[in-house]
C-alpha cells in the first residue's frame, strides 16, 4: 500500500468514527458490542495505510468474534495493494470474525469483493450482496436498534 499515509480521524457527534482523505472515507458505527457497520465512500488508493483495519482492533480484542457489515454502494474503487491488504486481514483475523456482510451494487466492486473472499480462504464467513434487502435484514438481526442504511445515508453518515 501507499507509504504516504494522509487522512483525518474524527469522532462524529453520533459516536461514529470517520477516517477521511480527499477522495475516500470510512465511517464506523457500532450499534451494539460485537457489531460494526462500515460505510466506504470514494476511491481508496492506499492513503489510509492499515488504519481501516486497525480501527477494528479494539472491537476484536473486546468482543470477538465480531460481525462486520460493509456498505460499499458509494465506493468507486480500491487499488490492488488495498485489495491485497484486506484479503490478508480477513485471512489473518478469520477466527475473530463471526461474519462479514458486504453490500455493493457495482458489478466491479462485487467482483472485487468476491476475489478478496476467495483469496482470503474465508469460505462462507464473507457474504457479498448485490441487493440491499437481504443485507439490511442481516444487519437488523445483528443490531435491531440500528436505524438502517437509508437513515444513516440521509444523515450523511
Amino acid at each position: 500500500m501507499s507509504s504516504k499515509v494522509s487522512f483525518k480521524r474524527e469522532t462524529l457527534e453520533c459516536g461514529a468514527v470517520r477516517l477521511s482523505s480527499e477522495r475516500c472515507s470510512f465511517t464506523y458505527h457500532r450499534p451494539r458490542p460485537g457489531v460494526v457497520f462500515m460505510r466506504i465512500v470514494g476511491y481508496d488508493k492506499g492513503e489510509f495505510g492499515t488504519a481501516p483495519m486497525d480501527e477494528l482492533r479494539e472491537d476484536i480484542s473486546r468482543y470477538a468474534p465480531i460481525e462486520v457489515f460493509i456498505e460499499m454502494d458509494e465506493i468507486t474503487g480500491a487499488n490492488l495493494p488495498v485489495q491485497e491488504a484486506w484479503t490478508e486481514w480477513f485471512s489473518n483475523y478469520r477466527p475473530a470474525l463471526k461474519s462479514v456482510s458486504i453490500l455493493t451494487r457495482s458489478k466491479f466492486m462485487h467482483f472485487t469483493a468476491e476475489v478478496v473472499k476467495f483469496f482470503s480462504r474465508t469460505g462462507e464467513l464473507i457474504r457479498v450482496y448485490l441487493e440491499p434487502q437481504p443485507f439490511e435484514e442481516a444487519l437488523k438481526r445483528a443490531a435491531p436498534d440500528f436505524p438502517g442504511l437509508e437513515a444513516t445515508r440521509q444523515r450523511g453518515l
